[in-house]
């Protein structure tokens, strides 16, 4: 619902209207964001965006790189799209868990979550600007297709024919516009005549387009909405060309205004610039779906999408889960290490430019805000890597350091158990399950089953798919040998209707051909993929979540009615259908 995008000079913000932009430049003096502020109608505010966009577009050519967050509602359509620790990249890629709008087009059909909406409204969600001047957007794909439909329409309508006029009423309106029309086009200083639509029937009106077009040819007659009445204009040319280059003309804004925030999306994608965000894969996997491609089926044509539209990104929340960060830092919630980062370490000097308004440094309280998490995501990335640079951190770029190679194009896996990210370039960590259980029990069962069933295990890990479907990871190291052995003890003790297997026993879904998920949208290239280094594997130790062993949900609980109901939902399982915003976003 709410975009924005944070760039590294000046600055331009259009704040919670689907845009964000500042402009902050490398070295150790940052500039911040202007905020354009402006009450207007929905026309105006899209006319004032078209005005503002040339400056955005000279911006993002002068960043260094580019931070970008969105604040939308969150829908899981049932329990089978609930995240799981032990999801694979490709179990969790899925472009149907979440919706997210800038605001969309008329006629779009709006999900939501309440939970989510409430959420936003707590953080001081404009829901009112979003409604009444929210930008629209669509794909790239949807764009260059419109183009061509455009390209193919004529601009010479068929002349049509007159109707027939029998009612006396008929006859004097259309003998006043005559009379009207004969002044008008005598008239070389007025170029429009607008007639009121509060005077016009419906057959009057199509008296206009068929009776009174029939008789001139240099002219358009169309309807206009102004102050909320719908009027009639007619427009004369001095010849046919000119009336077609009006034409061309107004095609071409009407599409440029439907295109909306895509038009800043096309943008940063032609700039080749770096894209920053925190806990990044929702805010791409949204991004990428509104406004460049449909997602594909398959993950590794969507990172095939990525790279070839988008060079390199980095996520500010995987950087904090390293050293040094992370031992000083015990919290990665963007909130949270914006704090800390601030506190702990000496952060450049951050100085709004000249005659703007900006965020800075010192603001609290505006969390959740797309513009000041976009901020507080570049803020974050420049303290860090000022901090991994040492003394000589200001002699480049910031996105030239040599220690964000680590880091290039690998997204934050959020709640995963072993796959500590999403490599946007490679292949994905492949991690050893072997010594995982998958059990198969009745819905009545809790912890205190599973607890009985593994007695022998010192510890252990529950997670559960579902009500009737779990996993058991022991704590302790194990060999496969030994797994299986405990297999057996297991099997043998297992009551009706449980089923306990490896993991790595499991049946796998067969997959549907990638075949026909193969054809993207590159933009300011051929259609062809670019080629991308691989690069090595990041080799960090990653803190692995820790969850409770007695909950199946409580890393990232659903939102619950009442005590109770939490409490039933903590030993059955995740609630169905329900999304909560994670604690550490």
């Amino acid at each position: 619902m709410n975009a924005s995008l944070v760039v590294t000079g000046k600055c331009i913000k259009l704040r919670n209207r689907g845009l964000t932009t500042s402009d902050l430049t490398s070295g150790r003096s940052f500039r911040l964001c202007h905020e354009l502020d402006v009450s207007c109608s929905k026309q105006s505010f899209i006319d004032d965006f078209q005005n503002v966009l040339p400056d955005v577009e000279k911006a993002i050519e002068r960043a260094d790189f580019l931070s970008i967050d969105a604040e939308f509602t969150g829908l899981r359509r049932d329990a089978s799209f609930a995240y799981s620790e032990l999801d694979t990249a490709e179990e969790r890629y899925s472009h149907a868990t979440f919706c997210f709008y800038i605001l969309g087009r008329t006629g779009e059909i709006y999900v939501y979550d309440n939970s989510s909406l409430r959420f936003l409204a707590n953080n001081g969600f404009d829901f009112a600007k979003l409604y009444k001047e929210g930008l629209q957007y669509m794909t790239v794909k949807e764009e260059n297709e419109k183009r061509s439909e455009l390209r193919s329409q004529s601009l010479d309508p068929p002349i049509p024919s007159p109707v027939k006029i029998a009612e006396e009423s008929a006859k004097k309106f259309l003998t006043e516009t005559e009379e009207k029309m004969i002044d008008f086009m005598a008239d070389e200083t007025r170029d429009v005549l607008v007639i009121p639509g509060s005077t016009l029937t419906g057959f009057f009106r199509k008296i206009l387009y068929n009776n009174i077009a029939s008789k001139y040819q240099n002219i358009l007659i169309r309807n206009v909405t102004t102050e909320g009445e719908r009027n009639v204009e007619i427009r004369k040319f001095e010849t046919q060309q000119n009336r077609r280059n009006f034409l061309q003309k107004e095609r071409e804004k009407l599409l440029n205004d439907q295109v909306g925030f895509t038009h800043v999306v096309r943008k940063i994608i032609e700039s080749g610039k770096v894209l920053v965000g925190h806990n990044l894969v929702l805010d791409l996997l949204h991004l990428i779906n509104k406004t460049v491609h449909p997602l594909p089926e398959h993950l590794e044509n969507f990172k095939t999408l990525v790279k070839t539209n988008i060079p390199t990104v980095y996520d500010t929340k995987l950087i904090a889960k390293d050293p040094p960060f992370c031992v000083d830092i015990p919290f990665t919630a963007l909130g949270s290490l914006y704090k800390d980062l601030r506190e702990k370490y000496e952060p450049p000097t951050f100085a709004p430019e000249e005659g703007y308004a900006s965020h800075s440094g010192e603001e609290e309280g505006k969390a959740h805000n797309a513009g000041y998490d976009a901020f507080m995501t570049g803020v974050c990335f420049v303290t860090m890597v000022k901090k991994l640079d040492g003394m000589n951190w200001a002699s480049k770029s910031v996105v030239k350091s040599k220690h964000l190679a680590l880091y290039a194009n690998r997204l934050n896996n959020m709640n995963s158990y072993d796959i500590p990210y999403l490599n946007i370039v490679g292949p994905d960590v492949h991690p050893n399950r072997g010594h995982i259980f998958s059990v198969e029990c009745p819905s009545s069962w809790t912890p205190m089953h599973v607890h009985g069933l593994f007695h022998m295990l010192k510890s252990l890990k529950i997670i559960w798919m579902n009500s009737t479907h779990l996993y058991v990871i022991p704590m302790e190291e194990i060999d496969s040998t030994m797994c299986r052995r405990l297999l057996k003890t297991v099997r043998a003790s297992c009551p009706p209707l449980v089923r306990v297997r490896m993991y790595d026993d499991r049946p796998t879904p067969k997959r549907k051909s990638e075949s026909d998920d193969t054809s993207f949208t590159a933009i300011g290239s051929s259609n062809h993929p670019k080629e991308f280094k691989r690069l090595k594997s990041v080799g960090s130790s990653d803190q692995l979540s820790q969850m409770s062993l007695e909950s199946p949900v409580e890393e990232d609980p659903p939102a619950a009615i009442c005590d109770q109901e939490a409490k039933k939902q903590s030993k059955r399982g995740p609630a169905e259908g329900v999304f909560a915003v994670p604690e550490e976003w």
